[in-house]
């Protein structure tokens, strides 16, 4: 009996001691004590100084007048001659820690990006512990503070919307870049260096001035340089292989370049494949989603120069005809040649910005030093030149899966046949 109730205060003891090595909250820190920070915004306050904007989380919504809920959020100002100087001053303002493990979007003003390296204003981030690397990094057009002044639609907070517009921005539309903080350390520290951040903008005043994610800018040496629209962003995705669930638009107009037509230039002579030409200038453009997309990329080095093959396979569904008829096979195989000439004509015209800018954002570099070291070795001072300078040939093909749920024309189409 006595041997039972030593072993039972031996097991007791060894139990209390495991518990005191067990961890716990080591900084005593309490949910008063923080501030939830969803946003962040980077301008440029003169003088040396950067405003940022913190966009805190508010737990609990207070009951306003007339019944209404308040806004579950507020914003913080603070300047200073660093970034982390800023960031501590908030406890001025709100009596409490920024918190950054519950952080969204990192905005950075189109001004500010183009004068200071992106890499230094955004080296707290990657060295702090709160920080997750799944934030997202957009730059704005205009004050980045404003943007957090702006009133969600359904979200609870604005930079809860921006983050998830440009993640289905870029899977549903393809017309922006998803970027994170780790997908933008990865790309500036390739032997390529090439990064590529989404820009943030008020839409038209047709659309209501509402601030959307489309196009993107470019990053080279750490500094923001070049801007892409959306529908050039297309193209460019498109060339990295990313793209599955676009749209493609054909011109009813069959060779008639699309710059031509955004030019409003009407003196072509070219007709459609279902009428005259005055019939086609009335009529929208034809759409196709992709449904599935791939590209393969495939070098060929000699004589200290590249040369790029790009084998580009697409399923497609037919959205909209205003032009074609798809009546027999032949039909069919004609427009999925058009289809196939317009993703031809947007790779190239992609390539050729890239070029002009110098910009391996495809990466092309990275496979050449990740394949043949100690050609890059020779080749990466003067890359930017050689990539100028590089051949590249797409060779595009295009199945149609799907009609949607009609065949041949419109179910509604009263044109004459």
């Amino acid at each position: 009996m006595a041997t039972k109730r030593i072993r039972a205060a031996a097991l007791l003891a060894v139990l209390l001691l495991c518990s005191l090595c067990v961890s716990g909250c080591g900084d005593r820190a309490e949910l008063p004590d923080k501030a939830f920070v969803m946003g962040v915004g980077i301008d440029d306050a003169g003088d040396g100084e950067v405003l940022v904007t913190f966009q805190v989380y508010k737990p609990s919504q207070s009951v306003a007048a007339k019944g209404k809920p308040g806004k579950p959020y507020i914003n913080i100002r603070t300047k200073g001659k660093s970034v982390m100087e800023a960031v501590r001053d908030i406890t001025i303002h709100l009596g409490r820690k920024a918190q950054f493990s519950h952080m969204r979007v990192i905005l950075i003003s189109e001004r500010l990006a183009r004068r200071i390296p992106i890499t230094l204003l955004l080296d707290m981030f990657y060295r702090d512990n709160e920080p997750r690397l799944t934030s997202t990094v957009m730059i704005t057009k205009g004050r980045a503070t404003d943007y957090f002044d702006k009133v969600p639609f359904i979200e609870n907070t604005i930079s809860q919307q921006y983050y998830l517009s440009e993640k289905s921005e870029q899977y549903y539309s393809g017309k922006t870049v998803g970027t994170t903080l780790l997908t933008l350390a990865l790309q500036l520290r390739s032997e390529s260096a090439i990064g590529a951040v989404p820009y943030l903008a008020l839409s038209g005043k047709d659309t209501g001035t509402e601030p959307g994610v489309s196009g993107l800018m470019l990053v080279q040496n750490g500094i923001v340089t070049t801007k892409y629209s959306g529908q050039q962003t297309e193209g460019l995705l498109r060339l990295l292989g990313h793209d599955n669930n676009g749209i493609v638009e054909i011109p009813c107009r069959a060779g008639k370049p699309r710059e031509d037509e955004e030019n409003g230039d009407e003196g072509s002579n070219m007709t459609d494949a279902g009428g005259d030409q005055n019939t086609a200038a009335k009529r929208l453009n034809e759409s196709a989603e992709l449904l599935r997309f791939s590209s393969t990329r495939t070098l060929e080095l000699s004589g200290g120069e590249v040369k790029a093959h790009f084998r580009v396979h697409a399923a497609v569904a037919t959205l909209e005809l205003s032009c074609t008829k798809l009546d027999t096979e032949a039909q069919e195989t004609a427009f999925a040649d058009k289809i196939s000439a317009e993703l031809k004509r947007q790779l190239q015209q992609s390539m050729k910005q890239l070029q002009q800018k110098k910009a391996d954002l495809l990466g092309i570099g990275n496979d050449i030093y990740k394949h043949h070291p100690r050609l890059w070795k020779k080749w990466k001072p003067d890359w930017p030149d050689k990539f100028a300078a590089m051949d590249a040939d797409f060779e595009v093909d295009t199945v149609i899966l799907t009609h949607g749920t009609t065949a041949g024309r419109s179910l509604l189409a009263t044109h004459p046949e």
